[in-house]
């Protein structure tokens, strides 16, 4: 049926297969290259357009989620700033208390964290007050 055709052919015929899918398809594009070029208008242009009756009813619940969070995303256009990073070690923190099923005590679980991600422990001033001394004295 599609032999050796390049992707965007394959696309193309099976886009005219189904105008419900042409359609989804066009507004789901449009909405990745507004969010590619960072280019606020022209999302908020493609979801306060009236919502065709040709797309597909998981793309009219998207496109009224996105409206609904429209000023948030606004702001991720306008702020260089992203919480993906304390995302991911959140989530590596709680894979790791799954995978253990649980620790004896709060120190071996920090302790645990800590070497997982190759941090080092803050040290307090009286332990190594005592080592200072343990040391000078053996000496």
């Amino acid at each position: 049926m599609f032999g050796q055709r390049l992707e965007a052919d394959v696309v193309s015929e099976m886009l005219g297969y189904d105008a419900i899918l042409s359609t989804t398809y066009a507004i789901y594009q449009s909405i990745i290259k507004a969010v590619e070029e960072n280019d606020y208008n022209a999302l908020s242009e493609i979801l306060n357009k009236k919502i065709s009756k040709d797309s597909s009813s998981y793309m009219k619940t998207s496109l009224k989620t996105l409206k609904k969070h429209l000023p948030y995303i606004k702001n991720t256009f306008s702020y260089p700033y992203s919480n993906g990073k304390i995302e991911g070690t959140n989530n590596k923190i709680k894979v790791l208390n799954r995978v253990a099923y649980g620790y004896r005590n709060f120190s071996n679980y920090k302790n645990r964290i800590i070497l997982h991600f190759n941090m080092k422990p803050k040290v307090k001033k009286e332990i190594i007050e005592k080592q200072k001394e343990t040391y000078s004295a053996a000496a």
